[in-house]
């Protein structure tokens, strides 16, 4: 207790608060000690004593120093000051507390025993499109959804049935609860979350309310399919090129992608059928479910039935002892992309047809039909027909794959787009690389730009980064270029325009063929011969290696 300096009726209690003032949760502190200042003196009652609480960096109780309960009023500035410290420190854990929740990446949302919401952290405001928490505080969850105009929908029967209500009623928790999640107002804001409710309980025993965990939007359904690789990593954006036919092909691909058909991809190798076909799963209503990708030409004809349809345990000698999970199974929901489908045997495409037709599979030594949801997107570099007319493919099949169908154009018929390949392909070098910044002298563009490219932009980036390497200069010429296609008998003259196209062509084709030979040779001698794994490391197959052997013998 002090006396003031400027009127000495008056008596000062101070109470510092280490706060910083322009703290955003000061404000509310002031409130509260108004509060437990203005019980405090009707609880002893004071209220005809002329006493003020001032605010200002702290706290000052000030009183009539002629006061004739003086001692009373001493002990009304202990009562404020320990309630105070208790109410301060518990303040600012609550809200050290409160911060830490507001930077998980998961949704936390607690309600009392009649679902009206306690609290909730940063990721569920933006889950559910709440503007400001503190408004919905106290409000029933089921009318907080609504007027966000949020739906929850159980992936499971019944489909309008809230979990929660079961934590309540039976006082245990819910795990792993997969809804999903639309917004009204935005039929394209659509999510799966993976909820986890647990009960909470008071002094006693009672349920007393529910805490919901939403793992962010699929974030562990996303965990798992990783894992297994069932990711569709690409979109519309990473597809380069801004000529008229990419645009055309990319347009065209947006529509399919809005469209719940199968899509047949027509392609050259290495023009980024897979690319195309990431792309349209994620710009689908399926973009939440898995994406399987498997490569019909690198399964040998006596496994492609397991790994499209799976098998039951023993089905065979050396079959897994819990089985097999097929692709078709995996991809449930979502989609399943079939490359290189061409080189599927017949009997496989009977059994994909059936598929297609009836939505079920039945696994190798399994005698039950289980459903699928899928939807598939087949490519190729082959002309299906063709096959179809020399028999070597179902006719019926064919219809039910292409029922939309894409033709991405090969990069010789889009040459505008070569350089600004070239530009992003030698920018991800020098990332990859950590080395320095590399450019490509005119010369060396004019003949990058007047090459046919066959392996389109697979070999373009194959070449950029050789050459990328290969470069001991900032700057890379037309010469080095030359040596990355390990060619001593092309040079940038073989692309000059003063020489017959025929001329040209046959220059392209033999330094195309010793490049591929060269390409061939270091590939199996990586793989120690291998050939299987050197029709991997090139991303062709087995079939193609041997047709490769033999063709570029001469060059090797």
């Amino acid at each position: 207790m002090k006396t003031s300096d400027k009127d000495n009726s008056i008596m000062h209690f101070e109470i510092k608060v280490n706060s910083d003032s322009e703290d955003k949760t000061f404000k509310d502190v002031n409130t509260i000690a108004k509060m437990i200042f203005d019980f405090l003196v009707q609880e002893k009652g004071l209220q005809d004593e002329n006493i003020t609480l001032c605010i200002e960096d702290g706290f000052i109780i000030t009183a009539d120093s002629h006061s004739s309960r003086l001692k009373e009023i001493e002990a009304l500035q202990e009562s404020f000051t320990r309630f105070f410290s208790i109410f301060y420190h518990n303040e600012q854990l609550r809200h050290f507390i409160f911060d830490g929740l507001d930077a998980l990446p998961n949704s936390l949302f607690i309600y009392d025993e009649k679902l009206r919401l306690l609290y909730a952290n940063a990721d569920t405001c933006s889950y559910i499109h709440i503007k400001d928490r503190e408004l919905e505080l106290g409000k029933p969850i089921k009318e907080i959804l609504e007027e966000c105009g949020v739906q929850f929908r159980s992936v499971k029967k019944p489909h309008d049935y809230l979990k929660v209500n079961d934590v309540i009623k039976y006082a245990r928790p819910v795990i792993d609860w997969e809804v999903e999640v639309t917004n009204v107002k935005d039929p394209s804001d659509h999510m799966i979350a993976s909820n986890d409710m647990y009960p909470l309980f008071d002094a006693d025993g009672k349920v007393s309310g529910v805490a919901e965990i939403s793992r962010s939007r699929n974030t562990r359904i996303k965990q798992v399919r990783d894992t297994l690789g069932l990711t569709a990593d690409y979109t519309f954006e990473d597809i380069m090129g801004d000529s008229k036919p990419m645009a055309d092909a990319k347009n065209l691909s947006m529509s399919f992608a809005a469209s719940p058909y199968n899509v047949l991809i027509y392609g050259e190798s290495g023009v980024g059928k897979e690319l195309f076909a990431q792309s349209i799963h994620n710009y689908s209503v399926r973009r939440n479910k898995p994406f399987v990708a498997i490569n019909c030409a690198s399964i040998s004809p006596e496994l492609i039935d397991s790994e499209l349809f799976g098998y039951e345990s023993g089905a065979f000698t050396g079959a897994a002892k819990n089985g097999h999970v097929g692709k078709f199974e995996l991809s449930n929901g979502g989609t399943l992309f079939l490359d290189e489908v061409a080189e599927l045997p017949l009997h496989a495409q009977t059994k994909l047809l059936r598929t297609l037709e009836t939505n079920q599979i039945t696994r190798i030594g399994g005698t039950k039909n289980i459903s699928v949801d899928v939807r598939v997107i087949a490519a190729t570099n082959r002309s299906l027909e063709k096959m179809i007319e020399e028999g070597l493919f179902r006719e019926d099949l064919y219809y039910r794959l292409m029922v939309l169908n894409l033709t991405i154009p090969p990069l010789r018929e889009r040459p505008e787009d070569i350089m600004p390949c070239c530009d992003f392909f030698m920018k991800q070098a020098m990332r990859i690389n950590n080395a320095e910044r590399k450019t490509i002298d005119s010369e060396a563009r004019k003949l990058l730009s007047n090459y046919d490219w066959p392996g389109n932009v697979r070999e373009l980036r194959n070449v950029i980064n050789r050459v990328y390497v290969m470069s001991s200069s900032a700057v890379i010429t037309s010469e080095t270029l030359v040596s990355a296609f390990q060619s001593s008998k092309i040079h940038y003259n073989s692309f000059s325009e003063t020489k017959s196209p025929e001329e040209l062509l046959r220059e392209k084709r033999r330094m195309v063929d010793h490049a591929y030979g060269e390409l061939l040779k270091e590939a199996l001698l990586l793989t120690n011969g291998n050939k299987k794994d050197a029709a991997e490391l090139l991303g062709v197959s087995r079939k193609t290696i041997y047709n490769m052997l033999e063709k570029y013998k001469d060059s090797m």
